[in-house]
């Protein structure tokens, strides 16, 4: 089945009921730059994790990422989706740019602060011992940072190209002060902090991106609180889903860390981490992505289009990097961070199923968004989400973090099932599942099993088996979806 992709679908639809027309030379910009600059931020990701899991080894790390999967949970609250909607009522209605970012940038500011006041208070009766609230204190700091952040507004605009640059940019510049001011394990403060300034400069740079092509001006942005019961009336079931996806991805971080140590929750962090790099490709996509399937929520045979082209989009990356990081994520994980996290190499490799499973997830699950079904895909995430915390509360404490990988498995796969019956009953964007499902699943897991039934000497080659392995996932995705090859030519020479 050839099926176009999402960039052609975008560049193809008419104007929507607003008057908004799609320009092909700025869809393909946006979506090549964000492709290429996510790659190069997915190796940075990659280095500086590497190299600050050998200098502060699984300890330290354990007590940061524990305080990071608490953080999550707070940072929704600083922003519980109202940039999420912002962005999609921009789009659909462009002129209306100002008043609607005034309204969201008051209440992120508002609840903001609210939540690092909870982040204070959490720190007085802090739950684990040692240096971990003082660092709670300092991680906390981003959770004001972002409050500014005005990327969502450029995503609504569809001008990501500039800023995803500067992004790049400032990340590449995090290498030489993270090589500079972190050495050992009596660092971690340091670590901790080192990322603030380079996310505050790029709040500000988007907001002069703003000003600078007419987009908003700082004249036009008086913060205002006028509305937003209103606003917050739309955001609340998209907050519960979002909550809900952080109860399935961080309640087993947070539970390894009251029923285990600190290595053992830095050794499944770690691996998660790892495991969670992928997602700045998908990001991406959805970023470039949104707003063209808010467009088309009036166009039920547009939404049809461009929504089944997302979906497979997204199968067709994730399932490839979760067939090869589960055959050969533990030589990775061992080449990456050395001796100390040896044994998160197991846990790495079964949780890249979940990379293949999240794809999928949000390939199913974003048109929903779009579309304003916020409270049916609550009632799919909630569900997955209790489930996820009952198997999470009865595994853990035996199976440390094999226990979290289990539960966050059973949990996605759960997520997929509902999502899938939920967009098979939908007539706006109905799409055959098993057509877009059973090709790369088939040539995924053939590769898979073929990779991991090699005799043991040829693991001394996991890079020729990782090479050959990627080799031919491409040639089943040219024979899948020969539009999709054709397309992403098409987006070079267009950009150009």
């Amino acid at each position: 089945m050839q099926i176009s992709t999402p960039v052609n679908a975008a560049m193809a639809a008419p104007a929507s009921s607003t008057g908004t027309a799609y320009q092909r030379r700025t869809i393909a910009t946006n979506f090549l730059a964000m492709t290429l600059v996510s790659g190069v931020i997915l190796l940075i990701g990659i280095f500086t994790t590497a190299y600050s899991r050998r200098a502060l080894g699984p300890a330290a790390i354990g007590q940061v990422n524990w305080n990071a999967a608490l953080l999550a949970f707070l940072a929704l609250l600083a922003s519980p989706g109202v940039a999420t909607v912002g962005q999609r009522d921009i789009a659909a209605n462009p002129g209306q740019t100002a008043p609607i970012a005034a309204l969201v940038l008051g209440l992120q500011v508002l609840f903001s602060i609210a939540a690092y006041a909870a982040v204070a208070a959490i720190t007085f009766f802090y739950p684990r011992s040692g240096q971990s609230g003082t660092l709670l204190l300092i991680q906390g700091l981003i959770v004001l940072v972002n409050a500014g952040s005005a990327a969502w507004v450029l995503q609504a605009h569809q001008r990501m190209a500039g800023p995803a640059i500067a992004s790049l940019v400032l990340n590449v510049l995090q290498i030489p002060v993270l090589l500079a001011l972190v050495h050992a394990p009596n660092d971690v403060f340091l670590f901790a902090a080192y990322t603030l300034p380079f996310s505050l400069a790029l709040v500000a740079y988007n907001f002069w991106y703003l000003q600078h092509h007419d987009i908003l001006r700082f004249s036009e942005l008086r913060l205002r609180l006028a509305g937003g019961a209103k606003l917050l009336a739309q955001v609340w079931p998209l907050a519960l889903s979002q909550a809900a996806v952080l109860v399935i991805h961080n309640g087993g971080a947070i539970m390894l860390g009251f029923t285990h140590s600190d290595v053992e929750v830095g050794l499944y962090t770690t691996a998660y981490k790892l495991m969670y790099i992928s997602t700045v490709v998908s990001g991406a996509m959805m970023s470039a992505y949104f707003p063209v399937l808010s467009q088309v929520a009036g166009q039920p045979s547009e939404a049809r289009r461009v929504a089944g082209d997302f979906a497979t989009l997204m199968t067709w990356m994730g399932l490839p990097i979760a067939a090869l990081g589960w055959a050969c994520g533990g030589h990775v994980n061992d080449l990456l961070f050395g001796a100390q996290f040896t044994a998160a190499g197991p846990y790495f490799e079964w949780l890249c199923l979940v990379i293949g499973l999240t794809f999928v997830n949000i390939g199913l699950g974003a048109p929903l968004l779009a579309w304003g079904h916020q409270k049916l895909h609550l009632k799919i995430i909630a569900f997955s989400s209790l489930v996820s915390l009952a198997l999470a509360a009865l595994l853990i404490p035996r199976y440390g973090g094999w226990g979290a990988v289990a539960a966050l498995l059973l949990a996605e796969t759960l997520s997929v099932a509902m999502l899938a019956i939920a967009r098979h009953r939908l007539e706006l964007g109905r799409n055959p599942l098993l057509p877009l499902l059973a090709p790369p699943l088939l040539c995924c897991t053939a590769v898979a099993l073929g990779i991991a039934n090699l005799p043991i000497v040829a693991d001394r080659y996991w890079w020729v088996e990782l090479a050959i392995g990627t080799a031919l996932l491409g040639a089943c995705l040219l024979l899948f979806e020969r539009r999709i090859a054709r397309a992403a030519w098409t987006l070079m020479r267009r950009a150009r």
